[in-house]
């Protein structure tokens, strides 16, 4: 996750990744993207949760808002 700028992880760490009951971040951007891939892939037939997975983690594609904060 080298790409994300120091901007991109605040606001992951405060709109996307899982929080405990106690409200701390337990989730690393890494684990968001295989998580919302994951998610994603599910309506596949074709296993293609490792293809989101790698466009998301390069950068080259990111769903909007709701689906990263919803999947």
């Amino acid at each position: 996750m080298d790409k994300l700028t120091p901007q991109a992880r605040i606001i992951l760490e405060k709109r996307y990744l899982l929080r405990e009951e106690r409200g701390e971040v337990c989730e690393t951007p890494n684990q968001m993207f295989h998580r919302v891939a994951n998610y994603i892939a599910q309506g596949e037939r074709y296993g293609i949760a490792e293809q989101f997975y790698q466009v998301m983690s390069d950068l080259d594609f990111l769903p909007n808002s709701p689906c990263l904060a919803n999947a």
